[in-house]
């Protein structure tokens, strides 16, 4: 990075160090020209149209652009003269409701009010490390100290990377008009509000120093665990103040920025975070490699810490606090801080309160499964496949927990990732009577250094069942079929199988990192419950894409005679990810799970059900993702703070008893709550599973016996089961 003589007075000034010394320009001769029969190619390359063409449309958007304000925003200039005028954002609550209750038309329910009030503190620019300020510019704004308040040669950029992926991968917005967004303008995309985020940046440039704006910016924003400006967080996650931070640690919480709800809660996240912003910084020329490789060895504190709650913020009936904090965190991505906390919003959401009622039920309140506080914990999400309406959502036990154990925890899924394997034999043509044989086996894989080891696969209580279908075996759960089928054993199974299950899993809508690991299609890899939800709800769709919606409409000022309308949420059909015809089959056969196979404890009579069980290594994580045409509910139990076992707790793998439901019985009774007596509706192309799967005592039994109803919980655990 060049720096001019100015900028390193100024730096050393503040005590920082220069990692590149200062050095003159000069001229830097062309290389010679290649022509492009050289190159090995007549037309012009993808990566030359692309820019070529992000240039033009750059500038003809600057053109129009520059007559809009022109014509009609030339009193804005004068009104920035005094920046305290601009910002007509009032001082109120935003308020979350949920969808009507019956149909009475008006009759929602406050179910969240997000408040001034947090734990903020701010930094004068002095009290503020430079290497704070110098991380910052290089993960948000390399081009920062260059540009006065809009880079267009950065939007261009932004413009050509977008081209070449072929979808938004960059962002052209400068550090100035994040800050003008946050701290002056809603939040709506709207043509009028970027033209007046554009001409208050360029006038804040104008009054202020580069290094006053960062400073801003660092005091304005929301770093997670309810910390609020740079202080606050340094204090937070550090114990130290804003001026104390290590290189490490001041990358550390601009990582967190990226997604602060999320990275506030999840030390591991957090330092994947910091650790690209650390290698932006060496890229930049902020740090030397020593300073690198310090920072990277730099461990963060364990536990990750959080900032005690105080009385503002986000307040709401404990019944729906997950849902409210669900949704608070995508108003903060979309709006920023201090419109969602100050700037009058109101939000109308998807949540169907009778179905929230019936989830809360289902598991903590008294009666419930899991009413016992030392039981183990659960998530429960429903989502309507053909709108990606999430109707119910429940994960914390405990009310000041910000931790969404429905979006935000990552656990093995173990079998109920099964059918996304499946999915990707039936897309290459494998029929699903494919015979394969069921037995304890050995394969030779790779480990993580490339080096062979020998993996063997057997089922739970060393169960052998002999030649099975690919159909049979998703309804008895068969782990040494599914190896077979992933890493083509025989010749009968996938090609490229884990990245085939790996494609498949994320085109369905599951958003986690996967790896195409040979174990890929046992679910020994780490998802979220809503993923697992919204893959289960696009093959419901009928393979077309569903994306969860918690947020219906957003309203700023309602009522107040200035109200506008911010947001409403789009009525697209989603894209097709999987043909319908593999859909269909899927669900036939995961409908067959629930009449055939072990999944029978989920069955609703005459209503049909589609759905797959899951349970991880050592039974630390029990799963069932079932649907109906109308509802997609995904339940999963364990510990939130993970590492302790269920065997012996719970009806699961081949265990017939235990004192707590498993989850086929918990989906069950919250379904018969929620569909009550709405109409049966069958699956469109589906047929009922005619034929039998095998037999086997200790998964199939011959008749299903009476569900016992959730425990009395005045009725203590059976002596011979061991205390939780």
């Amino acid at each position: 990075m060049y720096y001019t003589s100015s900028m390193v007075r100024t730096y050393q000034n503040r005590g920082g160090r220069i990692a590149t010394a200062p050095r003159p320009k000069r001229d830097v001769k062309k290389p010679p020209t290649i022509s492009r029969k050289k190159r090995g190619y007549e037309k012009e390359s993808r990566g030359a149209r692309a820019l070529r063409w992000a240039v033009i449309f750059v500038l003809c958007c600057f053109v129009a652009t520059v007559a809009f304000v022109a014509g009609g925003y030339m009193g804005l200039v004068n009104a920035v003269e005094n920046l305290d005028e601009v910002s007509a954002i009032p001082s109120h609550p935003t308020y979350i409701y949920s969808k009507p209750v019956g149909e009475t038309e008006g009759s929602t329910r406050v179910i969240g009010t997000i408040f001034q009030g947090e734990n903020r503190k701010t930094a004068a620019l002095e009290d503020i490390a430079p290497s704070l300020l110098d991380a910052l510019v290089a993960k948000e704004d390399e081009r920062f100290r260059e540009h006065g308040g809009v880079d267009l040669w950065g939007i261009t950029l932004a413009l050509y990377r977008d081209i070449r992926a072929g979808e938004a991968v960059a962002g052209g917005s400068t550090i100035t008009q994040q800050y003008v967004k946050n701290a002056y303008l809603s939040g709506d995309q709207s043509l009028q509000r970027k033209v007046k985020e554009a001409v208050i940046a360029v006038e804040l440039e104008r009054k202020h120093e580069k290094d006053e704006i960062l400073g801003m910016y660092l005091n304005t924003m929301y770093f997670g665990s309810n910390s609020y400006g740079v202080e606050a967080a340094a204090e937070t996650y550090f114990n130290k103040s804003a001026d104390e931070l290590t290189i490490g640690e001041s990358a550390t919480l601009i990582g967190l920025l990226w997604s602060p709800t999320v990275l506030g809660a999840d030390r591991d996240e957090a330092t994947n975070q910091r650790n690209l912003v650390l290698d932006r910084m060496r890229q930049a020329g902020y740090i030397t490699r020593q300073d690198h490789m310090e920072a990277l060895d730099e461990s963060l504190p364990d536990p990750w810490p959080k900032a005690p709650m105080v009385e503002s913020g986000l307040t709401g009936p404990p019944l729906t606090r997950d849902f409210a904090e669900f949704v608070r965190e995508e108003l903060v991505n979309r709006y920023g801080a201090n419109t969602v906390l100050a700037g009058g919003l109101s939000v109308y959401t998807t949540l169907d309160l009778e179905a929230q009622v019936a989830a809360e039920e289902t598991l903590y309140k008294p009666g419930g499964y899991l009413s016992d506080p030392e039981n183990p914990d659960a998530a429960l999400v429903s989502i309507e496949p053909e709108t990606g309406n999430v109707t119910a959502m429940v994960g914390n036990r405990e009310e000041e927990s910000r931790f969404s154990l429905v979006a935000q925890a990552r656990r093995q899924p173990g079998s109920s990732f099964k059918p996304f394997a499946l999915i990707a034999a039936l897309e290459q043509g494998i029929d699903p009577s494919t015979q394969f044989v069921s037995e304890k086996k050995s394969y030779v894989v790779k480990d993580a250094e490339g080096n062979p080891v020998t993996w063997e696969v057997e089922n739970y209580e060393k169960q052998e069942h002999g030649p099975l279908s690919l159909e049979e075996a998703l309804w008895l759960s068969d782990n040494s079929v599914f190896t077979d089928l992933v890493l083509n054993e025989g010749g009968r199974g996938l090609d490229n199988g884990p990245g085939a299950v790996v494609d498949v899993a994320n085109r369905l809508g599951v958003s986690t990192e996967l790896h195409p690991h040979p174990t890929i299609a046992l679910g020994t890899q780490e998802v979220s419950p809503l993923d697992m939800a919204t893959a289960y709800a696009t093959i419901a769709n009928e393979g077309r894409k569903v994306r969860p919606t918690a947020i219906e409409k957003v309203v700023q000022n309602e009522g107040q005679g200035n109200e506008e309308v911010l947001y409403t949420a789009p009525q697209e059909e989603g894209e097709q990810v999987i043909e319908p015809e593999v859909a269909r089959k899927a669900t036939e056969i995961m409908v067959g799970n629930v009449t055939q196979g072990i999944a029978w404890k989920a069955s609703l009579g005459d209503r049909p059900v589609a759905g797959k069980t899951g349970t991880s290594e050592n039974f630390f994580d029990a799963w069932f993702l079932g649907f109906t045409p109308q509802l997609v509910t995904g339940v999963w139990i364990g510990y939130a703070e993970g590492g302790a076992t269920l065997d012996g707790l719970l009806a699961i793998g081949g265990q017939q008893f235990g004192p707590l439901a498993p989850p086929p019985v918990v989906w069950q009774t919250y379904m018969q709550k929620v569909l009550g007596d709405k109409p049966i509706e069958k699956f469109e192309g589906v047929r009922s599973s005619q034929t039998s799967a095998p037999t086997d005592e200790t998964t199939t039994p011959a008749a299903a016996p009476d569900i016992a109803p959730p425990p009395d919980p005045a009725v203590q655990a059976s002596p011979e089961i061991a205390p939780l």
